[in-house]
């Protein structure tokens, strides 16, 4: 067998192929496509958990000049939505959904409305008798104000956001039922983060 001038031996013809013929026998590809799945799916849930960031905690109820807690007002429901973005001079914008038709379309909204927050979060009250039996909240945090939830690569959106029951999707957002509410029967506060 000839020897090449930096003293290694040629391969031989039967040599030349043995790595393709190993990547096949072990299913390289198939590997390999499985690996990136992985990192995908890793990735994916990466961007829908919540920011480490410690909740604020704060009473929804009214406080007297005693410093003491008053029960809600009647008849209404709270909505408080809370961001982790407290330099954010853009307003948090909510829409109430009363059907899956209508759900994402802010146009058709039962009830849409906007709020600047402070000390990043902001409350609605809402009388029950004009919430139907079942309803969907969606809010968003609007960074830029330009009245739309920013999107980037894939539709992934770029502004904090959230929905009722706190509900999340690897995929697009959660559906209707994921978010569907019963009208309360009694005055209640209820609190989204938008992430």
């Amino acid at each position: 067998m000839p020897v090449p001038k930096d003293n290694r031996p040629l391969r031989s013809p039967n040599e030349k192929g043995r790595y393709r013929r190993a990547w096949k026998e072990s299913h390289g590809n198939l590997l390999l496509a499985f690996a990136g799945l992985i990192f995908l799916i890793g990735l994916a849930m990466i961007w829908a958990s919540p920011p480490g960031t410690p909740e604020i905690d704060v009473d929804l109820g009214t406080v007297d000049s005693a410093d003491q807690v008053v029960s809600l007002p009647p008849n209404v429901i709270l909505i408080r939505v809370a961001t982790s973005q407290l330099n954010s001079e853009g307003p948090i914008r909510i829409a109430v959904y009363d059907s899956p038709h209508t759900f994402g379309n802010p146009e058709q909204a039962i009830i849409k409305d906007s709020l600047v927050p402070i000390d990043g979060f902001v409350v609605w009250e809402i009388k029950l008798d004009f919430l139907p039996e079942q309803f969907a909240i969606a809010a968003y945090h609007d960074l830029d104000d330009n009245g739309e939830l920013n999107r980037a690569l894939f539709n992934a959106p770029v502004e904090p956001y959230g929905f009722s029951n706190n509900a999340r999707s690897l995929v697009g957002p959660p559906t209707y039922e994921q978010t569907i509410m019963q009208r309360p029967t009694e005055s209640t506060a209820i609190e989204i983060r938008v992430y």
